[in-house]
């Protein structure tokens, strides 16, 4: 079984901490599975050994440790292991194919007129063409180098064609994208 994130990625981490434990009025203390995967979530009784919890993960096909949280109660991080292999792979065969690319950037979606992107949220123009860094391997195939608030970026033009931008970084745009004074697009 491989485990996923809300957008499909494989991920192999999840955490089983303590709830409970400074509410007694809400009910009994309890330990829970807290993960942003895929996986069923799982619940065990506060009194229980964490000890006993991770073997138990363990026995599932995770890999865990044991630590402590600021208020010294015990956490279990968690690695699910066959899916860890996965990501293991994934990165291996990426980080082989694009050994040697290029670095270039790629924008989704036409120019806009005039060469210059518009900031939706404060309806101003950028000083250049908006775009993502990227690494572009020799078979012209390409991977994103994305900042957490770029990866939101993309996920809104993903959907649009993309196209190889060459030309001058002229700054940064709101969402910390490159601008480009771009001299020539071709479609990928």
């Amino acid at each position: 079984m491989i485990y996923r994130d809300t957008i499909g990625r494989p991920d192999a981490k999840a955490t089983v901490s303590m709830f409970g434990w400074f509410t007694p009025a809400f009910g009994s203390a309890y330990y829970s599975l807290s993960h942003v995967n895929d996986c069923p979530d799982r619940k065990w009784d506060g009194n229980t050994a964490p000890e006993a919890i991770a073997a138990e993960m363990e026995a599932d096909g995770w890999e865990c440790t044991i630590r402590k949280d600021g208020h010294g109660n015990p956490v279990i991080d968690c690695i699910h292991k066959e899916t860890q292999a996965v990501i293991d792979a994934a990165q291996a065969a990426a980080s082989a194919k694009f050994a040697g690319a290029e670095h270039g950037y790629i924008r989704f979606g036409a120019l806009p007129d005039g060469g210059r992107s518009r900031n939706h949220r404060d309806n101003t123009l950028e000083s250049g063409v908006s775009c993502f860094e990227a690494e572009i391997a020799s078979d012209g195939s390409f991977r994103l180098l994305l900042t957490q608030v770029l990866e939101v970026s993309y996920l809104t033009v993903a959907d649009r064609p993309a196209y190889r931008l060459y030309g001058d970084r002229v700054g940064t745009g709101a969402d910390g994208e490159p601008l480009l004074r771009v001299d020539r697009a071709v479609k990928m």
